[in-house]
């Protein structure tokens, strides 16, 4: 493993977005509010934290403890830059445009450019570090893979 990180959404952010969507949740009607409950209790625990790995092969993004959302294979990468994205770019998994964004707080991020043009850009609150360790994985590649 070259570099592994997680990112935690500071608590106060968490109690208040949860906060919200529980009075939101409450407000439906009947049975629905359980429904409601459920999904914000299971999407607060989903997207509590994001994790980016980078090894010899992928770069990984996994949200809370199970959600792999996705493995980007280093042989398929152009190029990475950090990134300050806008905040109506939001958090989540969401399309900004120009590529996919997947950010749990913050609005700095890494663009990886891809071979095929597309980009995929990586929410981090160490977006130089996230970079430098793309670019060392980059360079350990073999010259025949990249």
């Amino acid at each position: 493993m070259i570099y592994s990180h997680t990112q935690v959404v500071p608590p106060r952010a968490l109690v208040s977005v949860g906060t919200l969507a529980t009075f939101g949740a409450l407000l439906a009607p009947g049975k629905m509010k359980l429904v409601g409950g459920a999904l914000v209790a299971g999407l607060m625990s989903t997207f509590r934290s994001l994790t980016v790995s980078v090894s010899e092969r992928e770069i990984a993004l996994r949200f809370g403890e199970w959600f792999q959302a996705k493995r980007i294979p280093l042989v398929s990468i152009k190029a990475c830059a950090p990134r300050r994205m806008s905040p109506v770019n939001g958090w989540g998994i969401r399309f900004v445009g120009n590529g996919w964004l997947f950010n749990v707080y913050g609005l700095d991020a890494v663009e990886v450019e891809l071979l095929d043009g597309s980009k995929t850009f990586i929410g981090t609150d160490q977006p130089q570090a996230l970079c430098e360790a793309i670019m060392i994985a980059l360079v350990q590649l073999e010259p025949s893979l990249h």
